[in-house]
């Protein structure tokens, strides 16, 4: 199962997430592909309030489901959000013991708000998920990670 990917039209759980930082529906999405056999887990993260921020969780992998998929919203902001989609921590017969990941803002195409102080404003018909290069990504022609993620193995 494939939650979000560039190219993709966001479904209702992603544009909920990205426009407003709600879990709801992504949650309901998550917990149908679980009773369909197609993910194992559904994680969900603290609040970040500030920026700089952090958050930590812990939660089980295994080998039937070795990719892990997560996002955040940016907020405030139209509906971009930040995220990994189908990363493998386990390849070539061994599990990644770390790796981090640079996050670059995402727009979901639900709402075309130019800036984060626009007011929303419905995309209709939605456009594809797409990686964001221009302002506030890129600063003198280079596109800046808004943040990272870092997944440690704990044995």
């Amino acid at each position: 199962m494939t939650l979000w990917r560039e190219g993709a039209i966001a479904s209702a759980g992603i544009q909920r997430m990205a426009e407003r930082g709600s879990k709801s529906p992504l949650d309901a999405e998550i917990m149908q592909a679980i009773g369909a056999g197609t993910a194992q887990h559904l994680l969900s993260g603290p609040h970040l309030s500030g920026s700089p921020g952090s958050a930590s969780m812990e939660f089980d992998i295994s080998q039937r489901f070795p990719l892990v998929t997560l996002l955040t919203m940016v907020a405030p902001s139209p509906d971009w959000f930040v995220g990994v989609s189908g990363l493998a921590l386990f390849a070539n017969d061994q599990w990644i013991d770390e790796v981090r990941v640079d996050l670059y803002a995402h727009d979901a195409g639900t709402d075309s708000g130019a800036s984060y102080e626009s007011p929303d404003q419905v995309t209709t018909p939605a456009q594809n998920i797409t990686r964001i290069t221009g302002y506030p990504a890129a600063t003198n022609g280079q596109i800046r990670p808004f943040g990272t993620f870092t997944f440690r193995r704990i044995q």
